[in-house]
C-alpha cells in the first residue's frame, strides 16, 4: 500500500476547501436566510485633512458605521475635500490599504438602483463626487455572519447629499445590506 505525504494531503484539502468556498461565493444556497432588514440611512463624514482627528472620515460597510482612519478600525472608503472644494472618495486601496473595496458609479437614481451588480467596480482610483452622485460600494470580504459561505462583501448604495467645504463634511443617503452573500439594494429584507 502506498502512503500519501502530509504535503499532497494537505493540499488536497485546500483545494477541495477553495473549490466548496468559490461556489459559496457564487450561490445564494449556501448562504444563511437573510434576516436583517435593509433601511436607508443618513452618514456624515469629515475631510481626511484638515478636521480633528476624533472625527469619522471613513466608513465600514461590513460594520454599517463609520470609522476613523487613524485608529486600527477596518473601513472601506473615506472621504476628503480638495483645496478646490471637490468632494473625493478614497477607496481602502487608494490608501495603501486592502485592495478588495470597490465603487462604481450609478447613471440612475438612489431608488432605482436595487441590486449591486457583479463586476465594474473600481479600485484603485480616487473619485470626484458632486452633490447627488450616487454610487455603489462593494466592501472588503468578510466572514461576520457567514460561517457557512465563508468570507464574502458586503454591498451598499450611497448618495451625495450635502457637501459642506467649511466644516469640511460630505453627507450621504445611504442602504447597507448586511445580509451574507446578499446584493438587494432596497428597503425591507432581500430575497437576492
Amino acid at each position: 500500500m502506498r502512503s500519501i505525504s502530509l504535503s499532497l494531503l494537505l493540499f488536497g484539502f485546500v483545494v477541495a476547501g477553495s473549490a466548496i468556498g468559490g461556489a459559496a461565493c457564487d450561490s445564494t444556497l449556501d448562504v444563511p436566510a437573510a434576516t436583517d432588514t435593509n433601511k436607508v440611512d443618513t452618514v456624515t463624514l469629515y475631510a481626511l485633512r484638515g478636521t480633528d482627528l476624533l472625527l469619522p472620515s471613513a466608513y465600514d460597510v461590513v460594520g454599517q458605521t463609520v470609522a476613523h482612519t487613524d485608529r486600527l478600525e477596518s473601513f472601506d472608503f473615506a472621504v476628503d475635500i480638495a483645496d478646490s472644494g471637490t468632494a473625493l472618495l478614497y477607496m481602502a486601496g487608494t490608501l495603501g490599504l486592502a485592495k478588495d473595496p470597490g465603487y462604481l458609479i450609478a447613471t440612475t437614481p438612489f431608488d432605482s438602483v436595487t441590486s449591486a451588480p457583479l463586476t465594474g467596480f473600481v479600485y484603485d482610483t480616487v473619485q470626484a463626487l458632486a452633490v447627488g452622485t450616487v454610487f455603489v460600494i462593494k466592501s472588503r470580504p468578510n466572514g461576520l455572519n457567514c460561517a457557512l459561505a465563508g468570507s464574502l462583501p458586503r454591498y451598499g448604495k450611497f448618495q451625495v447629499i450635502a457637501v459642506d467645504p467649511v466644516k469640511r463634511s460630505i453627507s450621504f443617503e445611504a442602504l447597507v445590506d448586511a445580509n451574507c452573500g446578499y446584493r438587494g439594494l432596497e428597503p425591507g429584507i432581500p430575497t437576492s
